[in-house]
């Protein structure tokens, strides 16, 4: 393997680790297995990013990718959405924090459920892997959380056809999001929900078994 590309948002870009200075710091699990490695690092992911924004970008760099490369997906929170702004040509996500109130507020009223963005992510996630697949590309691919995967609420057959698809090919912290994994573990979390060094090295420690 000669490159690690890297994809995601916040987490991966290591937002508030030290290092951290509008570039992706060299502290984050994914840079840390890229070192152990040997890899060439090369960091996708964006603070604040959709998993829409992650499959664009992942077919952005689709090209720089060969089967002698490892790929990390990091998949985000699945209530954050992307729309295509036709007034100034462009893409805008919308997140919780989103201070575009007017585009926000009728989203959150009239399109945004849990089913939809279940479906929408788990589509996501089944169309990257079976490009990864097709082309024998490694990979890695982990969750923020396991709100796509639960299977009590919002479950019809379709979703836990989608589920069953690609279960086997994400890694989980004991049973855990990265995000959960470090605030179970005591592990320093900052302000903005950002896990710091301490969880980004056990992380590493951990997903290094599986790689």
């Amino acid at each position: 393997m000669n490159k690690l590309h890297a994809f995601g948002d916040s987490f991966t870009f290591g937002s508030d680790l030290n290092d951290c200075d509008n570039k992706p710091s060299n502290n984050t699990w994914t840079a840390l297995l890229s070192k152990h490695k040997s890899l060439d690092y090369i960091c996708h992911a964006y603070p604040g990013e959709t998993n829409q924004t992650v499959v664009r970008k992942f077919f952005d760099n689709i090209h720089l990718i060969d089967s002698n490369d490892l790929v990390v997906v990091n998949w985000t929170w699945i209530n954050r959405w992307d729309f295509y702004n036709t007034n100034d040509n462009k893409w805008e996500s919308i997140r919780p924090d989103s201070t575009n109130s007017i585009f926000f507020k009728n989203y959150i009223k009239y399109f945004q459920s849990e089913l939809w963005d279940k479906l929408e992510t788990l589509k996501a996630i089944n169309l990257v892997i079976s490009i990864l697949k097709e082309k024998n590309i490694k990979f890695i691919m982990t969750c923020i959380d396991k709100l796509t995967f639960d299977t009590q609420w919002h479950c019809p057959k379709y979703i836990e056809n989608l589920q069953d698809n690609v279960e086997n090919d994400i890694v989980w912290f004991n049973n855990m999001g990265f995000y959960d994994w470090a605030k179970t573990n005591n592990y320093k979390i900052s302000d903005a929900w950002h896990p710091l060094e301490e969880a980004h090295q056990k992380a590493f420690e951990y997903i290094n078994e599986f790689t």
